[in-house]
């Protein structure tokens, strides 16, 4: 057994050195265990065309502390210009004034989502954190903290913005909550690698309906673990426009006054969605539709507008509205699933090729040629 006594023969160094270890443990993110069952479908359905994430590289040396009531910009800003590090916020009620403007290279790390909170402050303005389109922002990760506004103003929780010559890439968010945001918890736009996990994102987008919980635009390669879109105040849990190669595992959302997540618009594709859980959504728990993003009033039937090549697997929709109604979707697979809504339809198909292997509709499954016959109620639900 060992002698607790026989630490006083080991040298300072050495406890210091093994003390430090622990703590660049405690800041490293953890990767995302991909179902197998992921895997196996995606090599029998899409040979080997799905492009998984990259991680984020993270820079663990450089360490500095934020104390409720002093500045995390400061910290953000030196351990950026140091090369990358990170900056570890203390418990507390961390009040934001000013946006936090995010930097390559750096941790943003709390002591626990219950335990570090930073609070929309009075005189916010545009997000709590954010990046603008330049310099390109690279290798980012936010984990183990609340992000919480307080529905006021015009304010995002997280807002990103890149753009197509030098697109922000690698950025994980990992054990936090953003909630109560006027505009989006999170939106992402011209970002590419962009890795979710055990997050909620809740109770956002009361500014309006075209606000939303998370709300990826032009993004590439997304990976979403076990995370809550739930409760979008006026619009929808995530929304998915020229998205590609994105998987979504265990997920979750209900309770929404509209739909509950919409794909759309060009480059959309290559979308898993596994073993997640739709249920409450007051209009349409998928909507897949096909017209013009910048003109979507105006029935088109552009396949290149809808998302190609969709697999859902052992989702569960149920006790909504209607469930998925999907345009011109084609390539694309319903396996396993359970749809079981109140209303009006399971799932409604126009003009698509979806396959459906040993799933269930309980109210009914619709294939459309025409856009006369499509249910009035759900011809524009943007």
């Amino acid at each position: 057994m060992f002698n607790f006594n026989q630490l006083r023969y080991i040298p300072i160094l050495f406890l210091i050195a093994v003390s430090t270890f622990a703590q660049k443990g405690s800041f490293a993110y953890n990767k995302v265990i991909v179902e197998e069952e992921v895997k196996t479908i995606m090599t029998s359905k899409w040979n080997n065309d799905f492009q998984q994430v990259l991680y984020p590289k993270q820079y663990l040396d450089k360490v500095i502390t934020v104390k409720v009531g002093e500045s995390i910009q400061a910290a953000v800003d030196a351990v950026n210009k140091a090369g990358g590090g990170v900056v570890f916020l203390k418990k507390g009620t961390h009040i934001l004034n000013t946006s936090i403007t995010l930097k390559s290279n750096v941790t943003l790390i709390g002591e626990g989502k219950k335990e570090t909170i930073l609070l929309q402050g009075k005189t916010l303005d545009g997000a709590g954190i954010n990046a603008e389109d330049s310099p390109q922002l690279t290798d980012v990760v936010i984990k183990d903290l609340t992000l919480k506004g307080t529905r006021s103003g015009k304010v995002n929780g997280i807002l990103i913005r890149g753009k197509n010559e030098a697109r922000h890439t690698r950025v994980l968010l990992q054990n936090m909550d953003v909630t109560d945001w006027s505009y989006q918890g999170v939106h992402m736009k011209r970002t590419n690698n962009i890795i979710m996990d055990k997050c909620n994102f809740q109770f956002n987008g009361s500014g309006g309906s075209l606000f939303h919980n998370v709300y990826f635009l032009y993004n590439k390669f997304i990976l979403q673990s076990d995370c809550d879109m739930s409760f979008p105040v006026l619009g929808k849990g995530n929304k998915y426009t020229s998205c590609e190669y994105v998987l979504a595992q265990r997920c979750t959302i209900k309770q929404c006054l509209g739909n509950g997540i919409q794909a759309d618009h060009e480059e959309a594709g290559y979308l898993f969605f596994h073993k997640y859980k739709f249920s409450e959504c007051g209009k349409v728990a998928l909507w897949f539709p096909c017209e013009n993003y910048y003109d979507k009033y105006i029935y088109t039937e552009n396949p290149k507008y809808a998302p190609q090549n969709v697999i859902l697997n052992r989702c569960e929709i149920v006790n909504n509205t209607w469930g998925a109604m999907w345009r011109a979707v084609s390539n694309s697979y319903i396996i396993n699933c359970i749809f079981d809504n109140n209303k009006e339809l399971d799932m409604g198909l126009l003009k698509g090729d979806v396959k459906i292997e040993n799933s269930t509709f309980k109210t009914g499954n619709e294939f459309y040629t025409d856009i006369n016959q499509w249910p009035a109620e759900v011809r524009f639900l943007w």
